[in-house]
């Protein structure tokens, strides 16, 4: 298993060599193809309908009714998956629905819809900075009261006599209309500076977890202002459908991605791994392989190194397989797919990664190491010791063809991998 010491840490620092850069990079990457993109296409999108609705939303003609049950079919897919974020948004739109078709139902005699938006907006992203929570009523009944205090806080704000009243706030008006006179022929100075404020938080957001939900509710929010621009019924109706759409799949993407990817080390799950095998079609190789005294490195270190021990070597299995596919069978048992390989041929490509593996060293800071650096050099006695470890796989690779099915020769591979570990460990047996 490598150096163990004798101190106890309570915390594995993983430190990828080569690796920032990679989470760096892989961040970005997201960050854009998940969260700005979208945003950016769908902003577009709808700018240019928008534009051109008589071209483009010609179709909606005496279907004003398709929105409702839409957002309906949506918020309960969002409530049959948990994802309650999304089933509140829905209810935000049958909101701003039912001020078109019906103002007089609200209390708040709201003249205009223009002045529902950016109630809406301050509860839609009050829900983005929330969390999924179960839909049960109390949660509800919180989330609910949670919505009516964001939307009353910014009517208050938009409001506030005594402010718009203020000498300075008309000259901070007058500049705004000068600066920017397209922006206030749409928003006024309120509204353009708690969109600039909301617009912030969202992106806040979505820079510290680029993920596909908070972009939808992302989406929604940006479809808000845009609406806000030309508060047609027929462009409400309109972004309503695209937020009800986005947010099925969304919730199907989100779901998909729950059930076949392991939430650990998020490389693809047993159950995608069976989905995968039932989609290959002539011979391949199976490549059972398992950490080497993982429940002894376990039990000295704590479950907290262990998980990260097994996310490095998710990540190196994930990286290190190029003609194959990574899987979490369980445990500290990964499985690997070599689509039209014979084990002859993947022997070579195996060995590097149990080589990769068993040369990359991790850091173990004790936990009497200072959170800040010290101002003034420590003494050789007051130094943090830091211990080096490494950790081993054991590998067994089978061949599936006709004559053995996938079953068997994932059972053949078990059996290599137990004939590494009485072999020593860290080697690779070809059953």
């Amino acid at each position: 298993m490598g150096n163990l010491g004798k101190a106890k840490p309570s915390l594995l620092v993983y430190l990828f060599n080569e690796g920032e850069k990679r989470i760096s990079m892989k961040f970005w990457s997201t960050l854009v193809t998940h969260a700005l993109f979208p945003l950016v296409a769908l902003s577009f999108g709808f700018t240019i309908i928008a534009t051109f609705p008589n071209e483009t939303l010609f179709w909606m003609q005496d279907k004003s009714w398709l929105p409702y049950p839409l957002l309906t079919i949506a918020a309960a897919m969002a409530a049959q998956f948990n994802q309650s974020r999304f089933f509140y948004v829905m209810f935000l739109w049958l909101i701003l629905l039912l001020g078109v078709d019906s103002p007089g139902l609200f209390p708040l005699q709201i003249e205009s819809v223009t002045l529902l938006i950016p109630l809406l907006m301050s509860a839609n992203c009050l829900i983005l900075c929330q969390s999924d929570k179960r839909l049960r009523l109390p949660n509800i009944l919180l989330t609910l009261v949670l919505i009516a205090m964001a939307a009353g806080s910014m009517l208050l704000i938009m409001e506030w006599e005594a402010l718009l009243n203020h000498s300075d706030y008309h000259t901070f008006a007058n500049l705004y209309r000068q600066v920017l006179p397209i922006a206030s022929s749409h928003f006024s100075v309120m509204e353009f500076s708690l969109y600039l404020f909301l617009g912030f938080i969202m992106l806040v957001r979505l820079v510290r977890k680029p993920q596909r939900s908070h972009t939808m509710l992302a989406m929604s929010m940006a479809l808000l202002v845009l609406v806000q621009i030309q508060p047609t019924a027929q462009l409400i109706q309109f972004a309503a459908i695209i937020c009800a759409v986005i947010a099925s799949i969304t919730v199907l993407l989100t779901s998909h991605a729950m059930a076949f990817k392991d939430e650990l080390t998020e490389i693809p799950s047993r159950r995608a791994l069976m989905h995968y095998t039932r989609s290959l079609l002539g011979q391949y190789t199976v490549v059972m392989a398992d950490v080497d005294h993982f429940k002894a490195f376990n039990d000295k270190y704590g479950h907290d190194v262990g998980d990260q021990v097994l996310r490095m070597v998710a990540n190196k299995l994930h990286r290190g397989v190029r003609s194959g596919k990574a899987f979490r069978y369980g445990g500290e048992e990964f499985t690997l797919i070599f689509p039209g390989k014979d084990p002859q041929q993947v022997l070579a490509q195996v060995e590097q990664l149990r080589e990769s593996i068993a040369n990359y060293q991790m850091v173990i800071r004790n936990p009497d190491r200072p959170n800040k650096k010290p101002e003034s050099s420590p003494s050789k006695t007051q130094k943090t010791t830091q211990e080096i470890v490494q950790v081993t796989m054991s590998f067994g690779t089978a061949l599936r063809h006709k004559q053995t099915p996938f079953e068997r020769a994932l059972k053949i591979a078990d059996q290599a991998l137990y004939k590494a570990k009485k072999a020593g460990r860290n080697n690779v047996q070809i059953g």
